[in-house]
């Protein structure tokens, strides 16, 4: 993957996004830093706001949320956050020359955040409950294990036809029915994400749980330590 490392001088921080606005709905969270807005750059936003009238739903604003950089639909659009110009960010690396998978992004009261591909990768498909796991699909995973239990008792050729059943289900429809699973289990939707890569994934549901628990504590968004827990969240991954 080819990366080119960059400054963007140009930048607006999100200070407050208000409840049950476009902007809460699209994934915007306090403490985000837009680096552009479609075609324009935060400065051209903020010398003429009616520009954000000309994007549209599939156009993607490049934010920055701790040290993960990554794109998220316009969507409905941002009314319902406040936005001021920000300081500038040194040194982000971008990944160039490649295609930034699509994800969907849900939400639970509690701040968890999950992220679900909208493809599944052959390497998930061939382990059915690691992904399901991962994308803490329980009832999935339950289904697969009692049916896995049932072919191993039934004979090596019943556990056969089981598993290339669950790998074709995980590889062709795994993506609805995680999304599905998701809002049965309390995620609300919030926003369509485009990520360079599956460690992105999971640093952002770190670091955005982080965040929406300290808004609901009534906390400041953004601490020195969200950069050392997205760290760690990325070894882990």
């Amino acid at each position: 993957m080819k990366t080119e490392t960059r400054t963007f001088d140009d930048v607006v921080e999100v200070t407050k996004v208000s409840r049950f606005t476009a902007a809460e709905r699209v994934g915007l969270i306090a403490g985000d830093r837009i680096i552009s807005f479609g075609q324009f750059s935060p400065n051209d936003v903020i010398a003429d706001n009616a520009l954000l009238g000309s994007l549209k739903r599939n156009d993607w604003l490049l934010l920055m949320r701790g040290k993960t950089t990554f794109r998220l639909s316009y969507g409905e659009g941002i009314e319902g956050a406040n936005i001021e110009a920000g300081r500038p960010l040194e040194d982000v690396t971008i990944p160039t020359g490649t295609t930034w998978p699509l994800y969907w992004g849900g939400v639970q009261t509690t701040g968890e955040m999950i992220l679900v591909p909208s493809h599944i990768s052959p390497v998930w498909a061939i382990l059915p409950p690691l992904l399901y796991t991962r994308f803490r699909n329980w009832q999935m995973l339950t289904a697969i294990s009692l049916v896995w239990c049932v072919g191993l008792a039934e004979g090596p050729v019943t556990f056969a036809m089981a598993y290339l059943v669950s790998v074709a289900a995980a590889l062709f429809g795994g993506a609805a029915l995680m999304r599905e699973a998701s809002e049965r289990q309390g995620y609300v939707p919030r926003g369509s994400y485009q990520l360079a890569t599956g460690a992105d994934s999971a640093a952002l549901e770190v670091i955005t749980a982080e965040r929406l628990r300290r808004i609901k504590a009534g906390l400041p968004p953004v601490l020195p330590s969200d950069e050392e827990t997205q760290q760690a969240a990325g070894a882990a991954a």
